[in-house]
């Protein structure tokens, strides 16, 4: 072989070894990093509910990452109740460090918690408290999707 075809092979295992460590490394981070979503009731009116969901970002290892502005779905039972908007928003988590999002305000309709979810008012009118899935969506520096579900309960409860 020619000097020259052994450094394009030689190239070609460089790089696909630097591919295959950078991909190792994106994996290991959608294992590692942690979001904490907290959701909170922000008023109710006869036309419905807006709640509040404030998202962190915790980025436990030595890179910096950025993030899409996260997705949010939530559910009672199997059925989705309400979604936020898409943003194609960059959100930058330092190496070691957290950041938070803007806060996602979420409206639900009285009529539409009637009739997708019944069970729902039901349930609120007896404890007080709200249980919901939220289902949180993001990709990771443009290529890597993450995503975590949390089961978040809203409200105090009724006192016995």
């Amino acid at each position: 072989m020619t000097a020259g075809k052994q450094l394009v092979i030689g190239a070609g295992a460089v790089a696909a070894l630097g591919g295959v460590i950078y991909l190792l490394r994106l994996n290991r981070l959608s294992k590692e990093l942690e979001t904490v979503t907290k959701a909170s009731i922000h008023s109710v009116s006869l036309s419905g509910i807006v709640l509040r969901i404030d998202v962190t970002l915790k980025n436990p290892s030595g890179g910096s990452v950025k993030v899409k502005q996260p997705f949010v779905r939530l559910r009672y039972g199997g059925t989705t109740l309400v979604s936020s908007q898409m943003k194609n928003v960059n959100i930058t988590v330092p190496k070691f460090g957290e950041a938070n999002t803007e806060p996602i305000v979420l409206s639900i309709g009285l009529v539409q918690l009637a009739t997708t979810a019944p069970a729902l008012l039901k349930d609120y009118r007896e404890t007080g408290k709200l249980t919901l899935t939220v289902e949180t969506v993001t990709t990771i520096n443009d290529s890597l999707p993450y995503s975590k579900t949390d089961n978040i309960t809203l409200g105090g409860g009724k006192e016995a």
